[in-house]
C-alpha cells in the first residue's frame, strides 16, 4: 500500500507544484494588464484570453486537490448514521461511482477536444486551442485517479475494520 500512498503524494507535489505556477502566472498577467491599461492605455493583445485559460487550469487543479484533501463537494448525511465500518464500505462505494463518473467526463472531454475544436484553431502565441483545452480531460482523468485511489484505501481500511486516517 506505500506504493500508492508514494504515488499519490507525488501527484499531489506535482499538481501542488503546477496549482502555484499556473495561478502565478494567471496573478502577474491579470496584474501586468491592469497596470498597462491604467497607466499606458494599452494591455497584452492576448493577455484577457490567457487569464480566462488559466482560470480554468488554476480550477482543475485546485479541483484535484480538493479531492485529496476530502474537501470536495459530497453530500453525508446518510453516513452519520453507519457504523465506522459501514463508513468506510460506503465511502469506498461512492468513491467508487465519483470515479465512475469522472471516467466517463474524460472520455465526453476528450472527445470534445479531439473531435469538436477546430484542429488549426489557434490561440495566442502559435498555442493550438486544443492544447489550452486538454485540462479538461486531463483534469478529469487527475480526479479519477484519486478517486480510485480514495477507493482502493476505504476498501483497505473496511476490511481491516479501521478508520480512514488510521
Amino acid at each position: 500500500m506505500s506504493v500508492l500512498r508514494m504515488f499519490d503524494r507525488a501527484l499531489t507535489g506535482l499538481t501542488t507544484a503546477l496549482l502555484v505556477i499556473t495561478f502565478s502566472v494567471m496573478l502577474g498577467l491579470a496584474a501586468t494588464q491592469v497596470v498597462l491599461r491604467a497607466l499606458f492605455h494599452t494591455g497584452i493583445l492576448w493577455g484577457d484570453v490567457a487569464a480566462r485559460h488559466l482560470v480554468l487550469w488554476v480550477g482543475f487543479f485546485g479541483a484535484f486537490l480538493a479531492t485529496q484533501g476530502d474537501k470536495h463537494f459530497h453530500i453525508d448525511i446518510l453516513t452519520r448514521f453507519l457504523s465506522p465500518r459501514a463508513r468506510l464500505w460506503f465511502a469506498g462505494f461512492s468513491d467508487f461511482f465519483a470515479a465512475v463518473i469522472c471516467a466517463f467526463l474524460v472520455r465526453a472531454s476528450w472527445t470534445f477536444v479531439s473531435v469538436g475544436m477546430d484542429p488549426d484553431a489557434i490561440l495566442f502565441l502559435h498555442i493550438p486551442q486544443a492544447w489550452a483545452a486538454m485540462i479538461v480531460p486531463a483534469g478529469f482523468g487527475l480526479i479519477t485517479v484519486q478517486f480510485l485511489l480514495r477507493t482502493v484505501e476505504s476498501i483497505r481500511l473496511a476490511f481491516r475494520g479501521s478508520g480512514r486516517n488510521a
